[in-house]
């Protein structure tokens, strides 16, 4: 609503003993309340807000309430939120702090807050927050934690204009709320009857099956890149929940209940995308009319595109379309897609409140839920973004022959291979149901397979177009890597008389040598547990088996009708009463047995009754009796012969209890953590990332160079927390002066400069390489009496070209190394133009890398985006030969960072 664009001022006070704003320290940096602040500037949670105070103040009431008495008194803000300090515990005084000063008391504030959150956790009845009016400012006491504090804004957040305008007794403004509210009730879409009167429902759908080109060209055509002051692009928010009435957040359910993975899973494919704008994971809605129009008006007042899984096919309890249409009155592009899996994706606009808003109404079955995350949100979102590149396909050659194609087009999870310069796909024949998250885990691409009307079979060797979801496989070694000509000193020193020892130059050693040598005793791999939803880009320690059944009872696969099959079919009546429903959240176990000429109408996901040994799809039925009020019905026909245990599947059949789901050492990425968190898994142990600890010494250049270093490992994948230090004259004191440094866990120091002085130094290893720039140190020191040894990197130059080389080829790779990975570096064969004018030869050159038709090619030279180091030839004759038999060179190059037209993670 308008409420006249009136500004609202807010002021966000964070109480706690530990919060702070700065980010130097990731454990007491102040996450609540720096997200409140991201919820009002920038996502316009509350409409027309914005925050102009914002502090953080210990536990103390007298401190709370002078810092509250100096905002308020001052006609500073108008709303003012707390986040913090609402428990039981002795320091928790918010509630006391806020009750000494408020001159009345807002309940219905406090009681909606507390109304919502005992909805998504019990434990909201552990809090104690208040709410009321001191002076002319209203008061909110919100809890600590991120997500709580956001949860409780969000519920309040469209009342909070009108409250403020209420306060100061703006009557103009409060009667054009009244108007408005009016108006919206006033015009409140009643559930249509296609809704409450199942028997009357369509038996197909109406919503014609549309090709994926055609769905791309629609998506296109609304993807309107957006700019904001500066020519700055601005990044539309997205609210994501998933519906379901079987669904569970929380890891104790049981019975019918099934865990929710889509709505994590969908946020975290787009923050693996590297997706910049805003994010909400709002989790589950139930399948009810009321509870639908209320998010979905709650989502369209705080974000610009909505994500919702579940709920858009032929079923019972599939209402989003009809919400949306009916309710909303919202323009429905497409309604289904002719492709498997995926096939209900819909695609929605509407205009609310002079805004426009675009919904992706995703399948419920995890694995099509994330298909369709990558082929139809993923696109929409990069083009919206600016990328050019909207969709990362490839071209790979088919190691197998494939028969038995669906009538529809399919998207097959399938296994992309790099081997010596070429790419292979291998398709997992087997779990492709929409259903099976296992099949995620082995693939890394969808192989685009034709419609079995156009041709019967795809042969071996075939060309194929395949679209990338994970990192690619990569087997090929560069030569380079093998044959460096490293010259490595090893340098020891006798600590009591202070003598260095340096050995006898070792010659032509090549990077894996090196890092055998850095790794090799220097570093204790170490482990924790942390909850999946956190673990993302981390590394399991161990392989992971199942404890739980998936599903844990007999489940549809199919909208239809449960009924008990006999192998005498034909001398049987095709007309079945339909005696029980059975939808998703039904117990099992509290169903009726289905006898002889009895069904049960069932929607997809549902246990199946007692009895029942099939299920016939909607599709395949027709009514034919219905209830005095057309509602229901009473009895149905089964027009064509069904087969035993068709459309059913059994326990287990995607998951069984003991089942390998992870082996050791994988990277946990979206699907990885949805497939853990499907079976109960909520927590994950993983290899701790070390931290780093960047430290310039003696001289002001290493300022530079700390500099460089520290941007560099900020954009890898690097999960670690990366410390900058202040510049250090002398080292002999180094223990002393930085036992914080030492405590860090199992920290990584890098010295930045010239090092003279090593005096708790064991002894270190030198490598140099003059020709491809190449100067790196590395050691072991030791810690006081305690001996704890700690791992030192050295770089001793201030040139760029020498420190991205270093970081790429030594330092990264080491990283990753003692942080679980199993692939550590990355190198292909590319293609380039090169002539025969002046060229820096034997040596390493950053260049652009990129994919084109069917090749990867690179662009040497350049000021765009450098993603790899090109291994130049060794001599202008060795080019000029290439150049004369290939007119394009190949080269070996190094990857150093991902490009929009490839995935190559590590």
């Amino acid at each position: 609503m308008d409420l006249k664009k009136k500004t609202i001022k807010v002021g966000i006070l964070t109480i706690s003993d530990t919060r702070t704003p700065s980010k130097s320290n990731i454990d007491s940096f102040d996450s609540s309340g720096q997200n409140l602040m991201k919820l009002i500037n920038d996502s316009n949670v509350i409409e027309s807000a914005k925050v102009v105070q914002y502090d953080c103040v210990t536990d103390d009431i007298d401190k709370i309430q002078a810092k509250m008495t100096e905002w308020c008194f001052e006609r500073k803000v108008d709303v003012l939120l707390t986040t913090g300090g609402t428990g039981f515990s002795p320091r928790d005084v918010t509630p006391e702090a806020t009750l000494g000063l408020v001159q009345k008391l807002t309940p219905g504030i406090s009681q909606a807050i507390m109304n919502e959150s005992l909805k998504i956790t019990p434990m909201a009845m552990l809090s104690r927050a208040v709410s009321g009016i001191y002076e002319k400012t209203l008061i909110i006491n919100l809890p600590g934690s991120s997500k709580a504090s956001k949860e409780c804004l969000c519920v309040v957040a469209s009342a909070i204009p009108h409250a403020v305008s209420l306060i100061k007794d703006e009557k103009e403004i409060s009667k054009q709320f009244h108007k408005q509210l009016d108006f919206m009730t006033n015009n409140e879409s009643r559930i249509p009857e296609c809704v409450t009167k199942i028997a009357c429902r369509h038996r197909e759908s109406q919503f014609p099956k549309i090709s994926m080109k055609s769905a791309l060209s629609i998506l296109k055509e609304h993807a309107v890149l957006q700019y904001t002051e500066n020519n700055k692009i601005k990044y539309p928010t997205i609210w994501i929940f998933s519906t379901g009435d079987e669904l569970e957040s929380n890891k104790d359910s049981h019975g019918g209940y099934i865990r929710d993975t889509n709505s994590v899973m969908i946020q975290q494919i787009l923050e693996q995308d590297n997706y910049k704008g805003h994010i909400f994971n709002y989790g589950i809605i139930r399948d009810n009319w009321n509870d639908l129009c209320k998010h979905f008006e709650e989502a369209f007042s705080n974000a610009d595109v909505i994500v919702t899984s579940g709920g858009v096919s032929m079923g019972e309890k599939d209402l989003i379309k009809h919400v949306l249409k009916e309710h909303f009155k919202s323009q429905i592009h497409f309604g289904r897609v002719n492709m498997k899996p995926g096939m209900p994706t819909t695609f929605v606009t509407l205009i609310f409140k002079d805004k426009k808003k675009y919904i992706f109404c995703l399948p419920g079955n995890p694995v099509s839920a994330g298909v369709c995350t990558h082929l139809f949100l993923l696109p929409y979102l990069r083009s919206v973004s600016g990328n050019k590149l909207i969709i990362h396909s490839l071209k790979a050659k088919l190691t197998h022959s494939i028969k038995g194609l669906d009538i529809r087009p399919e998207y097959r999870r399938s296994l992309l291979k790099y081997e010596n310069g070429e790419l292979y796909v291998s398709c997992l024949s087997n779990y492709q149901q929409s259903s099976r998250l296992l099949s995620f885990i082995d693939s890394n691409c969808l192989l685009q397979l034709p419609s079995s009307s156009k041709q019967a079979n795809v042969e071996s060797s075939t060309i194929m177009d395949v679209i990338l979801i994970k990192s690619i496989e990569n087997t090929y070694i560069a030569p380079i890597l093998k044959e460096m000509n490293l010259c490595i000193e090893i340098i020891k020193k006798e600590v009591i008389t202070g003598n260095t020892k340096i050995e006898q130059p070792l010659l032509y050693s090549c990077i894996e040598d090196v890092l055998h040598l850095m790794t090799e005793n220097i570093i204790v791999a170490k482990t924790e547990i942390i909850p999946t939803s956190s673990a993302m880009g981390y590394v399991s320690y161990s392989p992971i088996n199942s404890s739980e059944n998936l599903p844990p009872f007999q489940a549809s696969i199919k909208d239809g009708y449960a009924i008990k099959y006999e192998s005498y079919w034909f001398q049987k009546s095709n007309i079945f009463n339909v005696v029980q429903v059975s939808v998703a959240g039904t117990v099992p176990g509290y169903q009726k047995e289905i006898g002889e000429g009895e069904c049960a109408r069932i929607s997809t996901g549902a246990p199946i009754p007692p009895g029942a040994n099939c299920v016939v799809q909607v599709e395949d039925t027709s009514v034919e009796t219905k209830s005095s009020d057309g509602k229901v019905e009473i009895t149905i026909a089964i027009l064509k012969e069904p087969k035993l245990f068709e459309n059913i599947r059994s326990i287990g059949s995607d998951i069984s209890i003991g089942q390998r789901l992870l082996d050791q050492k994988t990277i946990l990425g979206p699907f990885e953590i949805a497939l853990l968190r499907s079976v109960g898994c909520e927590d994950v142990e993983v290899f701790v990332c070390p931290s780093i600890h960047i430290i310039p010494c003696n001289d002001n250049s290493a300022y530079a160079i700390s500099h460089k270093l520290k941007n560099m490992l900020k954009v890898s994948d690097f999960k670690g927390n990366i410390f900058s230090h202040s510049l250090r004259k002398n080292l002999i004191k180094f223990t002393e002066q930085f036992d914080c440094v030492y405590d860090d866990g199992n920290p990584v120091i890098i010295f930045c400069g010239r090092v003279n002085e090593f005096c708790t130094v064991e002894s270190h290893i030198h490598i140099t390489n003059n020709t491809r720039k190449i100067s790196l140190g590395f050691g072991r020191m030791f810690v006081g009496c305690e001996e704890k040894s700690v791992v030192f990197l050295h770089i001793n130059t201030c040139d760029s070209e020498s420190i991205y080389n270093c970081v790429h080829l030594f330092i990264l790779p080491f990283l990753r190394f003692i942080s679980g990975r199993k692939k550590i570096i990355s190198s292909i064969k590319t293609k380039c133009n090169l002539t025969s004018d002046y060229l820096p030869t034997d040596k390493f050159e950053k260049a652009e890398l990129h994919y084109e038709n069917g090749d990867f090619k690179v662009t040497c030279f350049t000021m765009n985006h450098q993603s790899c180091l090109v291994n130049m030839p060794s001599s202008l004759d060795h080019i000029n030969i290439k150049w004369k038999t290939e007119k394009k060179t190949e080269l070996d190059t190094i990857v150093t960072e991902n490009s929009d037209y490839y995935f190559i993670h590590y």
